[in-house]
């Protein structure tokens, strides 16, 4: 939530949380990314939250809850978070230094254990990618919802996997992930998902969150809106993961002579974004 484009990644996050306050989140999960500016900044933004911030499996980070309750019209609700065992790998090591992170299929079945009889519904908030979920509802009985993340997986509607429903909202806020849920007797009789396309609406102006918008994008714009220099050709940004491209080859050649070593690598999932052919701003240099 807090890294991946200028207007939250030049503030290390505040002004996401700022909007997440105003459009009244119950709960999230931290994902490995939020690790991304530090403990010390992760923490201002779970202290600026206004709601709580999930993470059972990680150890030594105080602030995180390892679970929320909450009840909804008779129906009582625990959401238990976690996040991917691997987070010390995809983020930099000593943004996650005196950190354990634990296998989350162990954590999960601890509260559980925990919770099962007092609650109606478990739903586990997990950012540990489809795959992951999927193992976890084989493993771990008593999940009612997993709602996941991290692979940026487009589900359009549920995987159920025994009595585990699994859902996925994509990526980049790019959707808003729906799950109708019929429950009797505290149980799921019937779960139906929607993914509900994010964009401009005419005439749907919050103006609280049009001014937190506004205020930043100031800020943002000042900065981000100096041309640097000019791309004589598209450079491919996209495809980075997949094959070699002209932006992966001229970011490591960068690195080659900056060093003077004798030959460079760059991780293909460093680079976030293409560069269009035209003139470049610092905006696109921070997008990629």
């Amino acid at each position: 939530m807090i890294q991946g484009n200028n207007w939250t990644n030049l503030f290390q996050g505040t002004s996401t949380i700022e909007a997440m306050n105003a459009m009244g989140f119950d709960a999230m999960v931290v994902g490995n990314h939020e690790f991304d500016f530090g403990q010390g900044a992760l923490m201002e933004r779970i202290k600026q939250a206004t709601f709580p911030v999930l993470g059972a499996n990680v150890v030594g980070l105080s602030g995180l809850k390892p679970y929320m309750v909450k009840e909804l019209d008779g129906v009582k609700i625990a959401v238990i978070g976690v996040v991917t065992a691997e987070a010390p790998v995809s983020t930099h090591p000593r943004n996650v230094v005196g950190l354990a992170f634990l296998p989350p299929p162990d954590t999960v079945e601890k509260y559980v254990r925990e919770l099962r009889d007092k609650n109606d519904l478990i739903i586990v908030l997990s950012h540990q990618g489809l795959g992951a979920d999927i193992e976890l509802a084989k493993k771990v009985a008593g999940v009612d919802v997993i709602v996941g993340g991290h692979t940026h997986t487009k589900l359009t509607r549920p995987i159920q996997v025994g009595n585990t429903v699994i859902v996925q909202a994509f990526e980049h806020g790019k959707a808003l992930g729906v799950l109708d849920l019929v429950v009797r007797n505290g149980k799921i009789v019937t779960a139906e998902n929607r993914l509900e396309p994010v964009g401009p609406k005419t005439g749907w102006d919050n103006k609280a969150v049009a001014a937190l918008v506004g205020k930043y994008r100031q800020r943002v714009d000042a900065l981000m809106e100096e041309v640097i220099g000019e791309a004589e050709t598209d450079l491919d940004g996209k495809y980075v993961r997949l094959r070699e491209t002209n932006l992966g080859n001229l970011i490591a050649d960068i690195l080659r002579r900056t060093t003077g070593a004798d030959a460079a690598l760059i991780n293909g999932g460093g680079i976030r974004m293409s560069v269009l052919r035209g003139p470049v701003k610092v905006s696109d240099i921070y997008a990629v």
